[in-house]
């Protein structure tokens, strides 16, 4: 009876944990294709903004879906995430993606430098995903200004 009661107990906690581990991996996965939003986004914007290139935020009441260039980004956090065409996922109410744009020098691509797209070509985009305000998944990319 012991030696039974004992396998029993060793078989319930493997799937407690085998459950545990399905969860976090589940987390882990949606806050990479969270991530990978941003990423597919900000493909498609420009370096710098054409009218303003030294802004590097957006302006006041600017809608996300208006965002021109990765700049207007910069500070912005989106509860509910967004999608790839820039619409909120509702139904990831408890999940956030924070974006900062930070300006790096182009031959130190790990040392952050004051913002400026006019005079510092590589910025450093990185998107932070928190699922119910707990951090789950960090993930940073190059930018540079093309040639003019």
């Amino acid at each position: 009876m012991v030696i039974i009661g004992v396998g029993v107990m060793a078989l319930l906690e493997l799937l407690a944990a085998g459950s545990m581990s399905n969860g976090a991996g589940t987390e882990l996965t949606t806050a990479v294709n969270l991530a990978n939003n941003i990423h597919e986004i900000t493909i498609g914007m420009t370096f710098q903004d054409a009218t303003t290139p030294s802004l590097t935020t957006h302006a006041n009441g600017e809608a996300v879906s208006a965002y021109t260039d990765i700049w207007d980004m910069n500070g912005d956090t989106y509860s509910p995430p967004l999608d790839v065409r820039r619409n909120p996922i509702n139904t990831y109410a408890t999940w956030a993606q924070k974006v900062t744009v930070q300006s790096v020098d182009p031959t130190n691509l790990t040392a952050v430098r004051p913002n400026d797209p006019v005079n510092l070509p590589t910025a450093r985009i990185t998107v932070a995903i928190l699922h119910n305000n707990k951090q789950v998944y960090t993930a940073s990319w190059l930018v540079t200004a093309p040639n003019n």
